[in-house]
C-alpha cells in the first residue's frame, strides 16, 4: 500500500465523535509517560536531518500533538497513535518552527480537517529569513551537486516543506504565556524569549507536574543554530522553578527534574567556558563530561556539535539572535 494511502486509512480509523479513554492503551511506537501521554521519540540517523520529538496527549475532547516531525515515516508513526487511541486529532501544538518539529503539520492538516494548530508568530520572520535564506543555499548546493547523495532526500523535502510555508504558521497564535484548556485538557503555555530560537513554546502540565519543553532541551547538544545562548539560559531556569518533576526534551528521553538538573549544569558549564578565554576543546570535552549519561555512544557527534556551536559562540556569531 503506498504511504499516503496508508496514512488516509490511518487517519479514518481513529476518527471517534465522544473519546472516552477508559484504560491507557499501549500505542505503538510510542513510550508512555503516565496519565494518558505518550512520547513519539524523534531520531537522528547518521546522514541524515533528525526527527524532533512529539507527544500526544489524551483529552476529554480528542487528542493533542506536541510537535510533528521531519519524516513521513515519523508522521506515519504519530497516526499509529492516533489509530491505536482511537481519539480524533483536536490540536497541534509547535514549540519552535524548526522543520523538524513543524514538517508534518501540513500532512496531518489535510488528514485531520478542522485540527487547530497553536504556536508563536515567530515562523513568520523564519519564513522570509532565515528559511528562505536556507532554501537560496539548498537550491545552489543541488544545482553544483555538492549536496552527498543521501541527503538529497531530505534536502528536497525540507525545500518542499518550506514551499508550504504558509501551512506552517498557527491558527491560534500564542506569543504571551497564556493558561488554556485545549481538547478539554488544562495546560499551561509558556514562552521562552530570545532562547533556542526567538520565541519559543513549552508546556507545564500542572496536573502531572511535567514539563514539555521542545528544544530547550537537545542531545546530543544543545542545537545553537538559531539561539541566543543567554536567553536559553534563562528559559532553562523558568523550567527549573517550575514546579515540574519530568522534563520531555525534544530530542532525547524523558527527563527526571534532577537529570534535568544535570543537563541544565552541564548547559551552563559550557556557555561559561566558551565565553571565556580558554581553548574552546576544554569547552567541548567538559559537555562530554557533563552530558555523558545521555550521550551514550554518540560521542563523535556529539564532540562534533560542540566543537561547532562552540566556535559560533565564541565568534559572536549568534549576537545577532539577542538583538531585541
Amino acid at each position: 500500500m503506498r504511504r499516503g494511502v496508508a496514512l488516509a486509512a490511518l487517519a479514518l480509523a481513529s476518527c471517534t465523535p465522544k473519546p472516552v479513554l477508559l484504560e491507557a492503551p499501549r500505542l505503538p511506537d510510542a513510550v508512555a509517560l503516565g496519565s494518558a501521554t505518550w512520547l513519539i521519540p524523534g531520531g537522528f540517523e547518521p546522514g541524515r536531518s533528525p526527527d524532533g520529538n512529539s507527544v500526544i496527549l489524551a483529552g476529554p475532547e480528542g487528542a493533542i500533538l506536541v510537535d510533528t516531525g521531519r519524516h513521513l515515516g515519523h508522521v506515519e508513526a504519530i497516526e499509529r497513535g492516533f489509530r491505536a487511541l482511537g481519539f480524533p486529532l483536536a490540536a497541534i501544538v509547535n514549540t519552535h518552527w524548526h522543520l523538524d518539529h513543524v514538517s508534518g503539520n501540513p500532512t496531518l492538516r489535510a488528514l485531520h480537517p478542522g485540527v487547530k494548530v497553536y504556536g508563536t508568530s515567530a515562523i513568520d520572520g523564519a519564513l522570509t529569513g532565515f528559511l528562505a535564506t536556507s532554501a537560496d543555499a539548498s537550491r545552489k548546493a543541488l544545482s553544483d551537486g555538492s549536496v552527498p547523495e543521501s541527503a538529497i532526500p531530505d534536502v528536497k523535502g525540507d525545500l518542499a516543506t518550506i514551499a508550504r510555508g504558509a501551512e506552517l504558521r498557527a491558527d491560534v497564535v500564542v506569543d504571551e504565556p497564556r493558561d488554556l484548556s485545549i481538547a478539554g485538557r488544562p495546560l499551561s503555555l509558556r514562552i521562552a524569549r530570545r532562547a533556542a530560537t526567538e520565541r519559543d513554546l513549552w508546556i507545564y502540565d500542572a496536573a502531572e507536574k511535567r514539563a514539555i519543553v521542545g528544544d530547550l532541551v537537545t542531545l546530543p547538544a544543545p542545537f545553537f543554530d538559531t539561539a541566543c545562548p543567554e536567553g536559553w539560559l534563562k528559559a532553562l531556569d523558568d523550567i527549573a522553578s517550575s514546579g515540574a518533576r519530568q522534563v520531555v526534551p525534544g530530542h532525547g528521553p524523558l527527563m527526571t527534574i534532577a537529570e534535568f538538573n544535570g543537563w541544565h549544569r552541564a548547559f551552563t558549564d559550557f556557555m561559561a567556558c566558551t565565553r571565556g578565554s580558554g581553548a574552546l576543546e576544554a569547552c567541548s570535552a567538559g559537555w562530554l563530561a557533563g552530558a555523558k549519561s545521555w550521550i551514550g555512544d554518540d560521542t563523535a557527534r556529539a564532540k562534533a556539535m560542540a566543537d561547532y556551536y562552540g566556535g559560533l559562540i565564541r565568534g559572536g556569531k549568534l549576537d545577532g539572535y539577542c538583538k531585541a
